[in-house]
């Protein structure tokens, strides 16, 4: 028992105790960084990798938040690695030095150097620091908006929420524009016709139709069998699956192959 060791015996049971955390944190951030790349979170019904550790591994949004910012900056940075693994670079400060990065547009070249330059200082200096960059807008929703979303039932933050019915509002535009109805509709290619969209949208209720998930945000339509393998446009070889899904599903079909499933990071929306 702890409370039976000698002076000298629980200081060096203290240190080997620090050092064994330091190690286990940088075995956690490789193996989610793996399961990330792998999208393997998805076939545990999870559309995030934020979701998968909050539920799987018992952590707080915030604790995993910072886990996955800690371990896109371990994938891109070695310094940083060997700074965690030392010691010298709580995974805390990890977390705001990579938000930073992605802030400052950082080319992967200067990311060592971002990294050295903070070590040593604390969390607060680096938050500091951000702050005095301009502050991002942000949107205060009043009661009556906030009563509205309850009603709708829906297992995701008031954000989530605003951004699902966002890109709800927009795959609805898209697919009523009259310019899509084009000639090129009726020819064989990757192009789904907007009838098709249409009824896949509504079967789907505007939700990811992989079994256990019910994501709203970020969904793409997917051929059930794969295009390049003689799939068809028809609607019921068509289906709405939210990123992480559709990423997992080529992954298995084609293996890893882009640059943003390589390295484990979904693109920005465009």
């Amino acid at each position: 028992m702890i409370s039976k060791l000698g002076d000298k015996d629980l200081h060096l049971a203290t240190l080997k105790a620090g050092k064994n955390e330091k190690a286990a944190t940088i075995l956690l951030l490789d193996h989610l960084h793996e399961v990330n790349r792998r999208k393997l979170f998805v076939d545990y019904g999870y559309s995030t990798l934020q979701k998968y550790m909050t539920k799987e591994l018992g952590l707080s949004e915030g604790e995993s938040w910072t886990r996955i910012q800690a371990m896109r900056l371990v994938a891109s940075s070695p310094v940083a690695k060997q700074r965690i693994e030392s010691g010298e670079l709580p995974i805390t400060n990890a977390a705001i030095i990579q938000a930073q990065i992605i802030d400052e547009k950082l080319p992967p070249s200067k990311i060592d150097e971002k990294v050295s330059s903070a070590i040593g200082k604390s969390s607060r200096e680096l938050k500091n620091e951000s702050a005095k960059r301009p502050e991002e807008k942000k949107i205060v929703l009043n009661e009556r908006l906030l009563a509205k979303i309850k009603k709708l039932g829906w297992n995701q933050s008031e954000l989530e929420v605003f951004e699902a019915l966002l890109d709800e509002k927009l795959r609805v535009i898209e697919i009523t524009k009259s310019d899509r109805a084009t000639a090129d509709e009726d020819k064989v290619s990757r192009y789904i016709p907007v009838e098709t969209k249409r009824e896949v949208l509504k079967r789907s209720g505007h939700k990811c139709e992989y079994p256990g998930c019910s994501e709203r945000r970020n969904l793409q339509y997917d051929h059930i069998r794969p295009f390049a393998l003689g799939g068809d446009r028809s609607p019921g070889n068509i289906r709405l699956l939210c990123f992480s899904h559709n990423q997992r599903r080529a992954i298995k079909t084609f293996g890893i192959r882009s640059p943003e499933m390589r390295c484990g990071i979904q693109p920005q929306q465009r």
